[in-house]
């Protein structure tokens, strides 16, 4: 892979007051209140804004679009029809405005850091750029990376680089996080070099090692999503970290998440407190018929967390994927759980290491076959209860897990490890829409109403704030996504639509090969 550091020095000439996004709005970045004045504050403190507000807005993306995509719910009002893949604009702009400026203040973060030869503060803003960066290529594809948040080098429409390139510059920069980290203490137990504002870290509180734990785990999801695309060796990368936890910490309890905990006072709240009830779920986003019959079936204990249920003798979900969704009598999400002021954020967590372990074993990126799969697929489960439920009791998990007829005891199969995976991974960001194009699973009932010609969408399509700041790149990527998938839909050319493949997906690989479903 191409090291970070054959292009660290001009990332980290980014000037504070040229925190524009890549493609635009740079009046409102370079004026965002987020964003301190260059060189007059020291790097922790941007911590706090970029941690409370960046989590907050991956929980109401999750919500508002993820949930629709991966069926976990279905709005039956006519508010939105994204569970029937149809799209307004604004649907593509968020995203992208938002993420960008989160990722532009990390790398705000990361220039301070150099400047005050802070490593520890260095290696946490390249983690969260990493999360961020990660975010905005697996949903749109090619973006702008290594010309990104140069507008103070007068680089005001950047080179939209390819997806591959991203994944190797990201996966590197996470490697040279881990090497930044200064974890030693001193007698009393104090780190020697600790973050100077440790209060502004709303993850872990200037825990350094609890930091280079969440940059390794950050870093084999991003190998992880490499699965398809060997050449890339992500493999030799987990088989690294996972060798070496002295080395490369990563996850492995609940204690390890990395759990925003809101404290309810504004401005540190869960701003989904504001929303109604109603708004939230019972007269628009119902819980969908897979999700209900998933959890329903298998007497899942994280149920009680997730949904209400109306009723009592019929337990029952909305179908996906139709023109009319009836939402009468199902189940809604229980909002005295996941919109309260105080409801937690997570990042990432000990369960979605233990799956993508249990996987990575499983499809043989990792040493240890089928009984370190299996270890890890059952760690991640528990891990998942626990997540919800911390009072549960082992025997009420190990039930969960071994009964006589339990159906989500191990069997072998990469199918069940990813279907389990999205069971876990309700509200906590796309990470379910990026397995399911990494791997077609779980198996979603596609509804007969459902646009895109009946296929999940691949990827968003490109706000109007790309194409009308940055045409001349807008053009060329277009061309490119045209010459790479020529054909990507019955009769549907490849380019800025929701059938062109994002580079690490199942579907990328196929129309390279010429594959078929």
């Amino acid at each position: 892979m191409k090291k970070i550091l054959s292009y660290a020095t001009v990332l980290i000439l980014l000037a504070g007051m040229g925190l524009g996004s890549c493609t635009g709005n740079f009046e409102e970045y370079n004026t965002n209140g987020e964003s301190p004045e260059y060189g007059n504050v020291d790097p922790s403190t941007l911590l706090e804004q970029l941690i409370s507000t960046g989590a907050y807005y991956i929980y109401e993306r999750s919500w508002r679009v993820n949930n629709e995509l991966m069926q976990y719910t279905v709005d039956c009002s006519a508010a939105t029809d994204i569970q029937r893949y149809v799209f307004q604009v604004g649907e593509y702009k968020t995203p992208w405005e938002r993420f960008q400026r989160y990722a532009a203040n990390a790398n705000h973060m990361i220039a301070l850091a150099e400047k005050y030869e802070d490593p520890n503060a260095q290696a946490i803003a390249m983690t969260l750029k990493a999360v961020f960066m990660s975010l905005i290529t697996d949903l749109y594809g090619d973006i702008p990376y290594k010309e990104a948040y140069r507008i103070d080098e007068n680089i005001t429409q950047p080179q939209i680089d390819p997806q591959s390139e991203i994944y190797a510059g990201l996966i590197d920069m996470l490697l040279e996080a881990n090497s930044l980290y200064r974890t030693a203490t001193d007698n009393n137990g104090n780190y020697t070099y600790p973050l100077t504002v440790p209060g502004k870290d709303l993850l872990y509180g200037g825990d350094i090692a609890a930091w280079q734990k969440f940059t390794n785990s950050l870093c084999l999801r991003l190998c992880m999503r490499l699965s398809n695309r060997p050449e890339a060796g992500s493999a030799a990368i987990m088989q690294t970290i996972v060798s070496n936890p002295a080395k490369h910490p990563v996850f492995s309890s609940c204690d390890d998440d990395a759990k925003v905990s809101y404290t309810g006072i504004a401005p540190f709240k869960n701003e989904f407190g504001d929303m109604t009830e109603a708004t939230f779920t019972t007269s628009s986003r119902k819980c969908s018929a897979f999700f209900i019959d998933q959890l329903h079936t298998t007497s899942d204990p994280r149920m009680a967390q997730w949904v209400r249920t109306i009723g009592s003798e019929d337990i029952h979900g909305v179908v996906s994927g139709v023109v009319e969704p009836d939402g009468t009598g199902a189940s809604v999400m229980n909002a005295s759980v996941l919109k309260q002021y105080t409801s937690p954020v997570w990042l990432m967590t000990s369960s979605e290491v233990c799956f993508i372990l249990s996987e990575a074993a499983h499809i043989g990126m990792i040493s240890g076959g089928e009984a370190l799969a299996e270890q890890y697929y059952e760690k991640a489960i528990t891990n998942s209860i626990r997540q919800w439920s911390p009072t549960i009791s082992d025997a009420n998990i190990d039930r969960f897990l071994h009964a006589t007829g339990s159906k989500v005891a191990y069997n072998g199969t990469q199918e069940q490890i990813l279907l389990q995976k999205w069971v876990s991974l309700f509200l906590q960001g796309f990470e379910s829409w990026c397995d399911y194009r990494r791997t077609g699973y779980p198996k979603l009932p596609i509804g007969p109403g459902c646009d895109n010609e009946g296929v999940m969408p691949t990827r968003l399509c490109y706000p109007q704030t790309l194409i009308s700041t940055n045409s001349s790149n807008y053009q060329k990527q277009i061309a490119r996504m045209r010459t790479t998938y020529p054909i990507v839909g019955r009769g549907t050319v490849g380019g800025d639509n929701m059938l062109t493949p994002v580079w690490w997906s199942r579907r990328a690989v196929e129309l390279e090969t010429g594959a078929t479903n």
